[in-house]
């Protein structure tokens, strides 16, 4: 909502809360309004989820584009299809030409390069529990051949760093079976900008470093690299910095002052010298106090 009552009373800020977070038998009434202002071939299949309950990590999702599931519920029960993207909003897979669809209206504007219709097929989006993985696996009866099966569920057991995602992934794993590995899909390769290097030539050395002594760069072409106006390059405080770098003198309080005066009289009193008659008492004091504590004995 762009009106912000807040600055009017403290009613209008309650009012702008219950309308931004809406209580739970409003919230799915406002969703559903919300739903069918959207364009149909824009609309999701799947209800939003929460931003706490989005698949964030490898080990949430547990398809990524370039697998192979099989659809167990629907009309579509027992086909064999290939992830091609993950609608992050929903946490449903969009699956291949062999996976669910629905004819929609698209307006022109939207045209697609190739499209000369207005209406188009576009794939539902699946949830998790409707799909199984596909891996293929050794025949235990025939060793020599792949079969292929659907897992259950995967677990997910030690890291390791992939070469083709650049990151830490973890080992998917099929539950019960620890030590069956179902490997990560490979991305597709995304091509090579024009602006790109080739990677032989960036790793290619092209300086070296012949003394430690000298520095390779000239003093002249200092002030090629260097802005010799950075305010950085001065070498002096302006009045605007030492501004901001002493702090201002605040003034004192009656209490304060009166403590401050009373130190200062204190700090003016003189004190008593000890002479050396005044340490030898002070000894034979403190002596004739310990005998006499040695003489009663400890104390029960």
């Amino acid at each position: 909502m762009s009106f912000n009552y807040r600055h009017i009373s403290k009613a209008g800020s309650r009012i702008l809360e219950r309308v931004n977070n809406p209580v739970a038998k409003f919230a799915k009434g406002k969703e559903k309004q919300r739903i069918q202002s959207i364009p149909e071939f824009m609309r999701p299949d799947l209800p939003l989820v929460d931003e706490a309950k989005k698949f964030k990590t490898e080990q949430d999702w547990k398809f990524l584009p370039g697998d192979r599931v099989v659809i167990v519920r629907g009309e579509h029960r027992g086909n064999v299809c290939m992830i091609k993207g993950r609608d992050e909003h929903t946490n449903g897979y969009l699956l291949d030409d062999n996976g669910p669809s629905k004819q929609v209206v698209v307006p022109k504007e939207y045209w697609q390069e190739g499209q000369t219709s207005h209406v188009v097929a576009v794939p539902k989006t699946m949830t998790q529990k409707d799909l199984r993985l596909v891996a293929d696996i050794e025949d235990e009866m025939n060793p020599d051949q792949v079969k292929t099966v659907a897992v259950q569920n995967v677990v997910f057991k030690g890291t390791y760093y992939d070469e083709d995602y650049k990151k830490v992934l973890p080992y998917r794993c099929v539950l019960g079976q620890t030590d069956l590995v179902i490997p990560w899909p490979r991305p597709e390769p995304v091509e090579d900008g024009n602006l790109a290097t080739n990677p032989e030539v960036s790793r290619e050395q092209t300086y070296w470093v012949d003394s430690v002594a000298r520095n390779p760069i000239p003093k002249k072409a200092f002030m090629t690299i260097r802005n010799p106006r950075s305010k950085y390059r001065r070498g002096k405080i302006s009045a605007k910095d030492l501004k901001f770098l002493v702090k201002p003198e605040m003034p004192m309080t009656e209490s304060q002052k009166a403590a401050l005066a009373m130190k200062e009289q204190l700090g003016e009193i003189q004190r008593p010298e000890l002479t050396e008659e005044d340490k030898i008492l002070i000894s034979e004091r403190v002596k004739s106090y310990l005998d006499k504590q040695a003489e009663a004995g400890p104390t029960a």
